[in-house]
């Protein structure tokens, strides 16, 4: 008989006085401890479960504990489980979904303890649930706990005595262990007759005792009311485990200190976390503390948790800066908050939590929407996760902003439909050009004919042929200019070594007229270098468009000066300048000439393919032009070309 009895008497009551069980008892807030009779039927009520669940304690005693259960806990008798599994295996824990009074949820860490009499018949259960969904802060002092609690000692003795998960006992003014209970002796090897009346620091590290430690905690706790800790802490066999502790200053009635309360649990095998979160957490082993730290430390992608029905019950710090809520904004909204209104109206979320059910995970792309109303582009996976009774506990959500991505690749698909126009374009030039040259032919013999035809009559239209001679001879230029054009692309030049007088001289040969005609003085001054790889057609056409531009736009009754220079610049570019005394450019039309068919100044007679044929032979080889110009001075044409010489 006395091994049953011992089962239950976790406290020795003549090391606890009737008024410290009291106090004890009446001191804890951050854990609803509570009796249910063997049918599971609340007969106590502690503030703490006041707090956590918002029933007061005549609200609730009396009711079955299946009210606290989601309705899928009920339908499938999950609270009767519960008292089963507690009397076969001598104690059940679990961490699930509960209901408060106002219908919102929390999830629940709960150990249920059968306790027998000396008979071993089953006198009811000891129950103690904390709420995990977040710490919550002591409102009032301990002592106060359970001003309302009418029960017996025998059940104050019961209670605490069923207790053998939590090292729940007190300590002195201070600091020496005054009471021990079994979850006490469990935990940390000690029985009461070893621990009691010895200074608490025996739990710590030496280099924590050395720190002064333990009695920072009660000063802390004394100056605060209360104070919780995580760390590790010492076994009597030498072995560390990691502890949560809470510490609690208790107070008499006169306000003065009559000692501590102190509940330390064991968190070494805290549970993991639930579901792999894509991988990242495969052999995560870690506590629970080192779980969430690392979570937090992930900025690049939002990690959050969501219960069954999407609500969401936790926020990193990826989701904060990827998304723009705070914790405090956004945990206990669901997630379709994200959600364009278009997908929300289309069922797109349901339809994502059920893919996931359905298929294990879920992964998708696709819009997103922030704080400020500003669209993303998201990679979001969504993950069933389970208890290790395959019972939903809710999802893992991971997104990632791909907003660049998309928009790189838009960009790619946009700059592919240019160069297919581009391309359609120039097969048009290119046709259109080859089929008008027999027309010009044909015009050029027809106007002969007429001229022989006119005979001595011609000296009267002599006027009206030469304008029809000038503008064939200016058709023949343009179409000329557009068979270039078009054979930019559609021919791939071969750089050859180039010297760069030489070729200045052919083009001054071929443009011997206009130079002689308009005075023109060409000169090539400071030429660093004269030799150069390139392809000889396309640098020949673009001195010679910049050359001809250059004598072409002169200053009125000023002679065209036209100087040359090379160099090589310090990142290793070739680079050409042609400058002119001409009438220059405004800064309005910079960003036109080189555009096709556009001039700068349309008085003078010309084409406008000139600067556009060079602007596209250098874009093509992928090197530049500048120009810097100041009108009624002249301009500074600049050529950049990366090719390396040698």
């Amino acid at each position: 008989m006395k091994a049953e009895t011992d089962n239950f008497s976790v406290l020795n009551p003549e090391n606890l006085t009737n008024d410290k069980y009291k106090i004890l008892v009446n001191s804890i807030t951050d854990y609803a401890i509570f009796l249910l009779d063997a049918t599971g039927h609340v007969i106590t009520w502690n503030p703490g479960a006041q707090l956590i669940k918002q029933y007061k304690p005549e609200e609730i005693i009396g009711k079955h504990f299946s009210t606290f259960y989601t309705p899928d806990a009920k339908a499938s008798d999950y609270p009767g489980m519960e008292l089963r599994e507690a009397q076969r295996l001598g104690r059940f824990e679990d961490e699930g979904w509960r209901v408060r009074k106002d219908g919102s949820v929390f999830w629940a860490n709960v150990i249920i303890t059968p306790i027998y009499d000396a008979q071993h018949k089953l006198m009811g259960f000891s129950k103690i649930t904390r709420n995990l969904s977040q710490r919550k802060k002591a409102e009032d002092d301990l002592y106060k706990a359970y001003e309302e609690l009418k029960d017996s000692e025998e059940r104050f003795r019961l209670l605490i005595e069923g207790v053998t998960d939590y090292a729940i006992f007190m300590l002195d003014p201070a600091g020496n262990v005054a009471t021990w209970n079994e979850g006490a002796r469990r935990m940390k090897g000690y029985e009461a007759s070893e621990i009691i009346g010895k200074f608490f620091s025996k739990f710590y590290s030496q280099e924590a005792v050395q720190q002064g430690y333990p009695e920072y905690e009660l000063s802390r706790a004394k100056a605060e009311g209360r104070f919780e800790d995580e760390g590790w802490r010492y076994r009597k066999d030498g072995s560390a485990f990691w502890a949560n502790t809470i510490l609690t200053a208790i107070y008499n009635p006169r306000k003065e200190l009559i000692g501590f309360s102190k509940i330390t649990r064991d968190l070494t095998e805290k549970k993991k976390l639930e579901q792999q979160l894509f991988r990242m957490n495969e052999d995560l082993k870690e506590s629970e503390e080192k779980s969430r730290l690392l979570i937090n430390s992930v900025k690049d992608y939002a990690i959050l948790m969501l219960n069954p029905d999407g609500i969401i019950v936790s926020w990193n710090v990826g989701a904060e800066r990827l998304k723009g809520y705070k914790a405090p904004e956004i945990i206990g909204k669901h997630f379709s908050i994200f959600y364009p209104t278009e997908a929300i109206r289309e069922g797109f979320p349901k339809f994502e939590l059920a893919k996931a059910l359905e298929n294990g995970h879920f992964e998708d792309e696709g819009w997103r929407i922030k704080k400020d109303g500003t669209a993303f582009w998201a990679n979001v996976v969504i993950t069933p996760v389970y208890n290790e009774a395959h019972r939903l506990l809710g999802f893992a959500k991971i997104t990632r902003d791909l907003t660049e991505r998309r928009r790189n690749e838009d960009l790619m698909q946009k700059n592919k439909e240019l160069a297919r126009i581009n391309s359609d374009l120039d097969n048009f030039v290119y046709t259109a050009s080859h089929d008008l040259k027999s027309p010009i032919v044909n015009l050029e013999g027809l106007l002969s004919a007429l001229t022989e035809d006119l005979g001595t009559g011609k000296e009267m239209h002599q006027q009206i042929l030469r304008l029809m001679h000038g503008s064939i001879t200016t058709l023949k230029k343009v179409i000329s200019d557009l068979g270039e054009v078009s054979k930019i692309q559609q021919e791939k030049e071969i750089s050859e070594s180039i010297n760069l007088l030489e070729l200045l001289d052919e083009i001054k040969e071929s443009l011997s007229e206009v130079i002689k005609a308009s005075k023109a003085e060409i000169q090539a001054l400071d030429l660093e270098f004269e030799v150069i790889q390139y392809s000889r057609k396309n640098l020949r056409s673009i001195l010679y468009n910049l050359v001809n531009n250059a004598i072409k736009y002169a200053y009125p009754n000023r002679p065209p000066e036209v100087n040359i220079k090379t160099f090589i610049n310090p990142h290793g570019e070739y680079v050409i300048s042609v400058a002119d005394n001409g009438l220059g450019i405004a800064e309005s039309q910079v960003d036109k000439i080189f555009q096709i068919y556009k001039r700068a100044h349309s008085h003078v007679e010309g084409s406008g393919l000139g600067l556009y044929l060079v602007k596209k032979i250098l874009d093509n080889s992928g090197d530049r032009i500048t120009v810097e110009s100041v009108v009624g001075e002249g301009s500074v044409f600049t050529v950049y070309l990366n090719q390396n010489q040698e």
